[in-house]
């Protein structure tokens, strides 16, 4: 019995295993290709069948795989059947009609090679802007250029074989799209259900956001957990993708055709509520830091300083747990009851959205969607007054906190200092109140939905043809791959996209100047005044107007050249004038810096060098050896392999390369063993699609499968369709790999040569200027806190917001250009580790000041601003200077300076100061402040996670560039007597660890 039971586990496990796979296939996608894959054979090796295509039937299978493969829903399916037959449509026309006109030139005449080129080379310059610009267009351009390639490089100038050609390449592309269509529909008939995602992931995501404040609930209490810091740090990363993941989802199914009674707008508020609630979790409720004092605070109250309750002259008792343990048990029983009301609304509405969108009854009537929507009313009212309780009840606890703690310091006749837990708690109840309001939106938006379930019938929805829906980011959201969006004012994009990396433009200041030189007055459009700084100072948002001041002809006669000139100077200085050049100049950058028009002439320069040899003289060996070899499949791998950055190009390259090998490996030990017999051909292609599933649909390296896939059409079935006994099956095999290889590494090359956009060169210049975004963020929170008449709110709201969402684009798109340069090739190391962690320190400083912003509305002004000004703008100017040292660094890739103001030294003076003018308004009036004294602590204490952050992203910062050290190791001076003085007002970025290996 002992000796069998290993056998019986590796049996066990095997078994186990075995039912795995089979679980992975027998769903509806993966048989759906099977499917598609035994049909498209089929209809290659039936003679009735395989005419209408004519030689180039087999390009059926190779359509299916590159084009119109089975997806996972019938939306998805019919969207990329429409979209792509449109995209062959304007192909097949567009070629059909040049070979035509190449027809009128005569047989292989000069002119009729030179009108097949000249399409070819316009249909590739526009499909690579297409494809860059608009994303859904991808496929569609390809398969334009795919049609395009072999009809322009065969048959130049012949007459009857131009109309018979593009009924051949008709076929097969509705041959495909039609036999992928209706293997997917065969298989939802066996395999019922929804696969809908976006309302899926919504509720996913309402369930994690329980989660994760279920684990900080020990925060109301300022308690230590037991939970690992790393596992929670964990949950709120993947909140954070799961967020991102929303707006991906729904930029994607709300152009998609749907069957229900709900539009997933209805639903698309829970978007920005939960990115809200993450927030909120992120700068209220994340793990505690150790209470120990950081060295170099020497005037922060949390380390001795005089305190709120604490005179200057009398003894200071930091130990003592008196206001912790007064605050900490007035504030946690009505913050717990807040939280677990926060959780059960968060339940209610993850409830509500599978009820709604997954109540999938046959025979649903309209009382039984009554029935149900009635239900989850009342759960939603019972949440909704839940909440409302919790939350008055939390706020009047709060106003009067303080007051308690003040009783029962006179009781006891005490001073003590404020210990950190207080401030712990006070962001933690003003973070859970936050999360209460939003909540509270999303109860309303969840009566809404129960609403329209209750009154809508069930219907068919289906999508706009829009921008947005071609691939256009909704708002300025999320691009393909890089970095270089220009946002425009109002939310939306730019209409033309302009890559600002390596910018030579003028400043509006620069071009002031330069106008001032020239005698020119200078203003802004509607008397604006001069914007703070950053991309927004470009004449892409402001135009400029100028008039001559003070340029005269003076007593020039005019038959000088002096008169002359000085008049063209004048024309050449109108407003007018000066406009129009503004205006070209504008026109001119974002034709020279488009990274769609500089795609779109790698993708005609690439298509027109490897294609030249099929326009050239039919006698001409070169022409000769493209038709023999079959050239265009070398000029089809270079367009699919073509990407809008090298790294990319690399990964996709590399990968096809593997696949092309595979391929032909396989195809040449299936064609000995079954030859030209056509059962054999559709099995062993069949077979050899069950692993190329797999690959596709559970790993990550796709573009290894698909050209293995697409390898086989023409070295198993052209020989079929055309047998050529001087070619062996080893021949084919290894001619129609070397072609393959050949355009992938074409496409590596031109790449890599030709207006090339690295993925490093962008991280970093993508990374400066997210730099500036965020500095730009916290000088217009700066500026709404120190505005005295608050006139314009509303206005300036809105560049806040927008400002915050760019900046969580830029985040994103870093993050994706990251996991893209993985795959670069590079002789040196990059340090991707530092990269990542740029990444994430930028976005716990975006998370840091949308807290401020929220709170900074509610904090007491007189005691927090106006009379401490000069601290304020002194801790202002510290981290607008680290942030601006920051942004240099990655922008010229030098060091840092080593010395720069302390905004740590700066905050413990502000908080010094602030807590003191606190204390004499308590001491005048007791109860004065209330509820803002709370908003006033919590302010400080996201201030000092602000000033931590700050230090995090020097310390990164001057790992990647360095420090530009005067002070060392070497000095006579002693790193002890150099670190004293660098606590008074600077911080240090030279490492001394460092400096002295």
């Amino acid at each position: 019995m002992k000796a069998s039971s290993p056998f019986a586990d590796r049996s066990c496990s095997f078994l186990l295993s075995i039912l795995a796979i089979a679980k992975v296939f027998f769903a509806r996608r993966p048989l759906a290709r099977l499917l598609s894959t035994f049909l498209c054979s089929v209809i290659i090796v039936i003679r009735p069948f395989s005419r209408l295509g004519g030689q180039y039937a087999f390009l059926v299978l190779a359509l299916k795989e590159l084009v119109f493969g089975v997806q996972d829903n019938l939306a998805q399916q019919l969207e990329l059947t429409v979209l792509n037959i449109l995209g062959a449509l304007i192909g097949i026309g567009v070629s059909t009609f040049a070979k035509y006109l190449a027809s009128l030139a005569g047989y292989d005449t000069a002119a009729a090679r030179a009108t097949c080129a000249i399409f070819l080379i316009l249909i590739s310059f526009f499909a690579g802007i297409a494809k860059s610009r608009l994303v859904r267009l991808q496929l569609s351009t390809r398969i334009s250029c795919f049609i395009s390639i072999w009809l322009l490089t065969n048959d130049i100038g012949v007459r009857p074989r131009v109309l018979e050609d593009s009924g051949n390449f008709l076929w097969i592309t509705l041959s495909a799209a039609t036999l992928c269509l209706v293997s997917l529909i065969a298989m939802m008939v066996i395999f019922r259900g929804s696969t809908t995602n976006f309302e899926t992931e919504t509720a996913t995501t309402f369930a994690l956001l329980e989660q994760c404040l279920s684990s900080s609930l020990y925060r109301v209490g300022a308690r230590e957990t037991k939970m690992n810091v790393s596992y929670y740090r964990q949950l709120h990363s993947q909140l954070l993708q799961q967020s991102i993941k929303l707006n991906e989802t729904y930029s994607q199914a709300a152009f998609e055709l749907r069957i229900g009674r709900l539009s997933l707008q209805s639903i698309h508020p829970f978007v920005g509520i939960v990115e809200h609630l993450r927030r909120e979790l992120a700068w209220g409720l994340s793990p505690l830091k150790p209470t120990h004092s950081i060295p170099g605070t020497p005037y922060s109250p949390r380390s001795g300083a005089p305190s709120l309750y604490e005179h200057p002259n009398s003894p200071a008792s930091p130990s003592s747990p008196l206001q912790d343990s007064t605050f900490v048990a007035t504030i946690e029983p009505p913050a717990l009851t807040l939280a677990h009301a926060i959780l059960d609304a968060m339940k209610t509405v993850e409830h509500l959205i599978f009820v709604t969108f997954h109540q999938r009854s046959a025979g649903e009537t309209t009382e039984t969607a009554q029935s149900v929507s009635g239900s989850q009313k009342a759960a939603v009212h019972a949440a909704e007054r839940h909440l409302k309780v919790a939350r008055v009840q939390m706020r009047e606890v709060l106003k009067h906190v303080f007051d308690q703690v003040d009783m029962q310091q006179r009781a006891e006749g005490k001073h003590a200092h404020l210990p950190k837990e207080i401030f712990d708690c006070s962001v933690a109840a003003i973070a859970l109140l936050q999360m209460a309001q939003e909540m509270a939106k999303a109860l309303q938006v969840a009566e809404n939905v129960a609403t329209l379930y209750e009154e809508s019938p069930t219907r068919l929805w289906y999508p706009h043809i829009t921008l947005q829906w071609l691939g256009v980011p909704p708002g300025p959201f999320i691009s393909d791959d890089n970095g270089d969006l220009v946002m425009a004012t109002g939310g939306g994009v730019d209409g033309e996209v302009v890559d600002v990396g390596g910018d030579e433009r003028l400043t509006v200041m620069e071009a002031r100047q330069g106008l001032a030189e020239r005698a020119f007055s200078f203003t802004l459009v509607k008397g604006r005044p001069l914007p703070a700084g950053g991309l927004s100072m470009r004449y892409k948002t402001y135009a400029a107007s100028a008039s001559r001041m003070d340029l005269k002809l003076g007593d020039s006669k005019p038959w000088t050249w002096k008169y002359w000139s000085g008049f063209i100077s004048m024309l050449w200085s109108t407003e007018r004038m000066l406009r129009l050049r503004v205006w070209l100049s504008k026109r001119h950058r974002a034709w020279q810096h488009s990274s769609h028009w500089r795609h779109g002439l790698k993708n005609a320069i690439g298509v027109a060098v490897l294609s030249s040899p099929a326009f050239m003289p039919e006698s001409s060996s070169a022409r000769q050896w493209f038709q023999s070899f079959r050239g265009q499949w070398m000029v089809i791998s270079y367009l699919w392999v073509l990407e809008t950055n090298t790294g990319a190009t690399w990964r996709t390259g590399y990968l096809r390369l593997f696949g092309t090998l595979l391929g032909a490996v396989y195809s040449y030990v299936a064609s000995i063993i079954c030859g030209t017999n056509p059962y054999g051909l559709v099995a062993l292609v069949t077979a050899f699609d069950i692993p190329i599933t797999w690959i596709i649909l559970k790993t990550s390296v796709t573009p290894l499968a698909v050209p293995a896939s697409v390898t086989l059409p023409p070295i198993l079935f052209a020989p079929y369709i055309h047998p050529d006994p001087s070619t062996s099956p080893l021949k084919l095999a290894i001619i129609r790999a070397v072609m393959i290889a050949a355009g992938i590494v074409a496409a590596l090359l031109v790449n890599s040569l030709l207006f090339p956009r690295h993925c490093r060169v962008l991280f970093l210049s993508d990374t400066s200027r997210t730099l500036g975004l965020l500095s730009s963020l916290y000088l217009t929170l700066s500026h709404d806190m120190f505005r005295v008449h608050r006139t314009r709110i509303h206005e300036e709201r809105r560049k806040t917001l927008k400002l915050e969402l760019q900046i969580r684009s830029a985040l994103y798109r870093l993050s994706a250009l990251v996991k893209t340069m993985h795959d670069e090739l590079s002789l040196l190391p990059k340090p991707l580790r530092h990269y990542r962690q740029v990444i994430i320190t930028m976005q716990k400083l975006l998370d840091l000041m949308t807290g401020l912003r929220k709170i900074r509305e509610n904090i007491p002004r007189k005691e927090t601003v106006a009379n401490v000004f000069k601290e304020r703008r002194e801790f202002m100017s510290c981290v607008c200077i680290t942030l601006f040292a920051c942004q240099h660094a990655f922008r010229a890739r030098e060091p840092l300076p080593q010395f720069l103001p302390s905004a740590r030294h700066a905050f413990a003076n502000l908080e010094s100061h602030v807590q003191d003018c606190i204390r004499r308004a308590r001491e005048e009036d007791p109860h004065a402040l209330g509820l803002s004294l709370v908003y006033a602590f919590a302010e400080q204490e996201v201030m000092q996670n602000v000033v931590d952050t700050l230090e995090e992203l020097l310390e990164v910062t001057g790992r990647l560039f360095g420090t530009s050290a005067w002070l060392t190791h070497e000095s006579h001076f002693s790193r002890t007597s150099t670190m004293e003085e660098g606590d008074h007002g600077w911080y240090s970025t030279f490492k001394w660890e460092e400096g002295a290996e």
